[in-house]
């Protein structure tokens, strides 16, 4: 078990590396409290209690960061503009009294960072406050930037889990799942850390300069275009 774990950690690392030395096409990239971020970003589109849901999430991985936007929408009133960022509560609040003709856009922008490897530790941003602006949106593709300030909050594993080793086996499996570009698979959402407990401790995160581009026609195109290649 111990050389299957070194085994995955190594690959981890060599394509980690490999990774950073990329430009991305779909990205999302910010100043996480001053410094310079950039991943890869993935898209999720369903509907979701009759509204619309588009998440946009990218993936670092050992350690493991993430930055999610979360947008929710009745069908068609995703536009370009500039609308507000706020928190699970005021969102829990604000969907049961507005109907479709007030146009709501509401927007949720999450962080997380894993501080301790093997899931033992996360700092986390929960969406508060701040702005996104949608510059270009289409039924492919959305283009934007944004500026958001988060509540910190703090992750560690549990004692037992910490004890047994529990989750190790599953932490590995979803980076390497996370890494092939499953993110949204092995991820339910940006606070989703098994066997562990969200601590008192609180604090702020601001992500600024925020920019984010994601095509999601774009596996598509790269699949007809390796076919001609080999054509």
């Amino acid at each position: 078990m111990k050389t299957k774990t070194l085994v995955v950690l190594i690959v981890l690392m060599i394509s980690t590396k490999f990774i950073h030395s990329q430009e991305f096409t779909n990205f999302i990239t910010c100043q996480v409290d001053g410094k310079e971020w950039k991943a890869e970003a993935r898209k999720m589109k369903i509907p979701a209690f009759g509204f619309e849901y588009l998440a946009l999430a990218a993936f670092q991985v050992s350690p493991d960061v993430q930055v999610w936007i979360r947008m929710y929408y009745f069908k068609d009133e995703l536009k370009p503009g500039t609308y507000p960022i706020i928190s699970e509560e005021e969102l829990e609040k604000s969907s049961k009294k507005k109907k479709p003709e007030d146009n709501p856009v509401w927007v949720l922008i999450d962080y997380t960072e894993e501080t301790k490897g093997l899931g033992h530790a996360f700092h986390d941003g929960e969406s508060l406050s701040g702005t996104i602006t949608i510059e270009e949106v289409t039924d492919k593709s959305i283009k934007g930037s944004f500026e958001a300030q988060l509540t910190g909050v703090y992750y560690k594993k549990r004692n037992v889990a910490t004890v047994t080793g529990s989750g190790i086996r599953g932490n590995l499996e979803n980076k390497l799942l996370t890494k092939a570009g499953g993110g949204m698979i092995a991820n339910g959402g940006p606070h989703d850390h098994d066997n562990t407990r969200k601590q008192d401790e609180t604090d702020s995160i601001m992500l600024t300069n925020g920019r984010f581009f994601v095509d999601w026609t774009k596996p598509v195109k790269e699949e007809k275009e390796k076919e001609t290649k080999e054509e």
